[in-house]
């Protein structure tokens, strides 16, 4: 997904991003597949054929969904759409956790989830291809203001010369490169608590906590983008960027805290524990875990958000969506390496996460500081078309109109 999501980002410029998506639901079907093949039979190439597929895929629908939900809503509603892109992202992940505690209700201790889990995703993700195809391109989209997207060129579809041309443009840009460490990092920390969950809590335990983290991420993810839309709370764009941002620092502050003391108090125990819903201490240590997914929802869509705020057209806001995609997987691939490392402790991977973090915020803070005031005539689709070519949205039977009135101006000459 590191070299494929710019890839696709290009793709979606030349082909559009309608297609782009429909070619993102494909692969996950073989992968949810081969999953069940392995956890049933022990099938090892066809979970390989199908961890390609879903990288692939993967890659396409992360670029093309997070183009699209940053750049078909209208300026002042972006905020509430992200977090209705990824409020519907969690709820498949609500309804995956409620199967997966159904299914898993009576597994109190460690151990796999049931192979029929598999069953219900792989008939979740067979709905994914149908539903992209209702998906309007770009060009043809009209807003509920009756305003339309806007693109930096005339042309619906662009040449792979050019895309690479633009992608290449929109990576220089200052705030992009400010925005680096907080793409690598916003979802780094999900290793650590995938292992958390692994080492720490039985089957149905950690079954619960996703169910329940997922739910209150979603609260948390809806309330997040109704506060970067308000204008009554914040006055002005960049008053929201930065508003928003030390929002976030000040809710990992407690979060980093309260994880550090229950993996402190968690390792010390011997044997290592493995709780149970009924078990005290459960409602402590799934806090913490939630109170990590509160943070990082809010971090994902307050990224997406500030990258509508310096550009809004449709084909650079691919670029740079497909950007963030990129240094994101690149970030959770690092992390995945360490967490994966026999000979790195649960501790070492939340001090490595905490100091990714901490590093970010620095760069962050400045880019956030770069967001400027909306311009009223450019970010109007309309204003835009008549300041490029100011004939290009006259009526077609204006000219004819000036044909007639020069007529008549040369037959009122020739009578007097």
């Amino acid at each position: 997904m590191i070299v494929t999501c710019p890839l696709f980002a290009i793709a979606g410029n030349r082909f559009s991003l309608k297609w782009v998506l429909v070619a993102g639901t494909i692969g996950y079907v073989p992968y949810f597949a081969a999953l069940y093949c392995n956890s049933v039979f022990g099938t090892q190439w066809f979970l390989l054929f199908g961890s390609v597929t879903c990288g692939f895929s993967g890659a396409a629908l992360w670029v093309s969904e997070a183009a699209i939900a940053v750049g078909y809503p209208e300026p002042e509603n972006r905020g509430t759409y992200i977090s209705i892109w990824m409020a519907l992202n969690k709820l498949g992940s609500v309804i995956g956790n409620a199967i997966q505690l159904a299914l898993n209700m009576d597994t109190s201790s460690k151990g796999s989830i049931s192979p029929k889990t598999y069953l219900v995703l792989i008939g979740l993700s067979c709905a994914g291809l149908p539903l992209a195809l209702t998906v309007a391109p770009a060009h043809k989209l009209i807003r509920k203001d009756g305003t339309k997207p806007t693109f930096s060129s005339d042309e619906n579809r662009i040449t792979l010369k050019e895309g690479l041309k633009g992608f290449w443009k929109a990576t220089k840009q200052k705030y992009m490169l400010l925005l680096i460490p907080i793409f690598i990092t916003v979802r780094w920390s999900q290793t650590y608590q995938g292992n958390y969950l692994t080492e720490y809590f039985s089957v149905r335990g950690r079954t619960l906590a996703g169910f329940v983290q997922t739910v209150v991420g979603i609260v948390a993810t809806v309330l997040w983008g109704w506060l970067l839309d308000s204008q009554k709370i914040f006055r002005t764009r960049r008053g929201t960027a930065i508003a928003g941002w030390m929002t976030m620092v000040a809710v990992f502050i407690p979060q980093w805290v309260l994880n550090f003391v229950m993996q402190t108090d968690l390792q010390k125990q011997s044997p290592t524990p493995s709780l149970d819903i009924y078990d005290p201490g459960y409602g402590k240590a799934i806090a913490a875990y939630c109170l990590f997914g509160v943070g990082s929802q809010a971090s994902v869509v307050w990224t997406y958000w500030i990258l509508g705020t310096y550009d809004i057209h449709v084909d650079v806001l691919a670029y740079t969506t497909g950007i963030l995609r990129s240094f994101e997987s690149l970030g959770f691939a690092i992390a995945f390496g360490i967490g994966a490392s026999e000979n790195v402790s649960l501790m070492a991977n939340l001090i490595v996460a905490f100091v990714v973090f901490w590093v970010s915020v620095p760069f962050t803070t400045y880019a956030s500081w770069l967001v400027k005031e909306p311009n009223p005539t450019l970010e109007d689709p309309i204003n835009k078309d008549i300041q490029d070519d100011p004939e290009r949205d006259l009526p077609p039977k204006l000219p004819r109109i000036q044909e007639h009135a020069d007529d008549l101006g040369y037959y009122a000459e020739s009578r007097t």
